[in-house]
C-alpha cells in the first residue's frame, strides 16, 4: 500500500521542464544595426575565496561589455567540485535574452566526457533548452513556467545584471520569475532580491551595500551594484595574496555562440 501511494505521489509531481524533440531555431542575438568592431567593457572584477571560507579554492572572473544593442556578461567560475563558464546575453534593459553554460565536472576521463554544455533562450513564450551531454546526446527541453525575467547562475557575478536592474533603495525588495540554472535541473520560480541596511565590513575595509536572494545568501556590492564579495568569505582577489589556485583544465575556450 505504501509503495502504491509513493508511486501515486511521484507520479502526480511535474518537473519544471519537458522533454520535447523540436524547438525553433533561433540564431545567436545581433542587432539590426550591427555589431560594433569592439565591445567596451563596462566592469570586470575576480573574487577569491577569502580567509577560513569552506572552499578555499574557489575563485571566479566575469566582465559584462557593451554589444551594440546588447549587455554581455561572461564568467568563469571554479571550486573543488567543479568549474562553470557562463555568458549571459542581455538586451539594453538587462532582461535576458539567452544564456550558456558550460559545467565541467572533476575526474581522470577525458574531459569531453565530463562536460555538460546548455544553451537557454528567453526569446519564446516558454524557456527553451538544449543540452549537449557529456557523452555528446543533444537533448531539448521546453520549461513550463512563462518566461522569467532574471537569472542566477553559478557564482556570484551574475547577479551584478539583477542588482544594476533593480537599482533598490535600503529595504527595497523586487520578486519576480527567476531561471536558477546552478543546479543539474533548473527551476522557474519567483524569487525575492531584498537590500538589507549597507553594512561596514572588516575585511573588505568599507561600507558595502548587502543583497539576498530566497531569503539568504547574503551578497555584498559596491556602489555601483557591483558584486564585490559575500558573507561566506568570498572577496576581491586583490585583497587574498595566497597563489592562485591551479585551474582544473576545460575542454578549451567556451564558444557560447556556436551550435551545440
Amino acid at each position: 500500500m505504501a509503495l502504491g501511494a509513493a508511486g501515486a505521489l511521484a507520479c502526480s509531481i511535474q518537473l519544471p521542464r519537458e522533454r520535447v524533440t523540436t524547438l525553433p531555431a533561433r540564431d545567436y542575438p545581433s542587432c539590426a544595426e550591427g555589431e560594433p568592431a569592439a565591445d567596451p567593457v563596462l566592469l570586470a572584477r575576480t573574487l577569491r575565496a577569502g580567509a577560513g571560507m569552506r572552499e578555499p579554492s574557489a575563485f571566479e572572473t566575469f566582465e559584462l561589455r557593451s554589444r551594440a544593442c546588447h549587455i554581455v556578461f561572461t564568467g568563469h567560475e571554479e571550486w573543488a567540485m567543479g568549474a562553470s563558464d557562463v555568458e549571459v546575453v542581455f538586451d539594453a534593459s538587462l532582461q535576458p535574452v539567452r544564456a550558456y553554460k558550460r559545467s565541467t565536472a572533476p575526474g581522470p576521463q577525458p574531459i569531453a566526457t565530463r562536460t555538460d554544455t546548455r544553451i537557454y533562450d528567453f526569446r519564446g513564450e516558454h524557456v527553451e533548452m538544449m543540452r549537449r551531454a557529456p557523452l555528446g546526446e543533444i537533448e531539448r527541453f521546453l520549461y513550463r513556467a512563462p518566461t522569467p525575467h532574471a537569472i542566477i547562475g553559478p557564482g556570484r557575478g551574475l547577479l551584478t545584471a539583477w542588482f544594476r536592474r533593480a537599482h533598490l533603495s535600503v529595504g527595497g525588495r523586487l520578486r519576480e520569475s527567476v531561471l536558477d540554472i546552478r543546479e543539474p535541473i533548473e527551476v522557474v520560480r519567483d524569487v525575492t532580491l531584498l537590500r538589507l541596511a549597507d553594512r561596514d565590513d572588516e575585511r573588505l575595509g568599507r561600507r558595502v551595500r548587502v543583497y539576498t536572494i530566497y531569503g539568504r545568501e547574503p551578497i555584498y556590492a559596491d556602489d555601483d551594484d557591483l558584486v564585490i564579495g559575500d558573507m561566506m568569505g568570498l572577496l576581491p582577489a586583490e585583497m587574498v595574496h595566497t597563489p592562485m589556485p591551479t585551474p582544473m583544465g576545460t575542454d578549451g575556450p567556451p564558444s557560447p555562440t556556436a551550435a551545440l
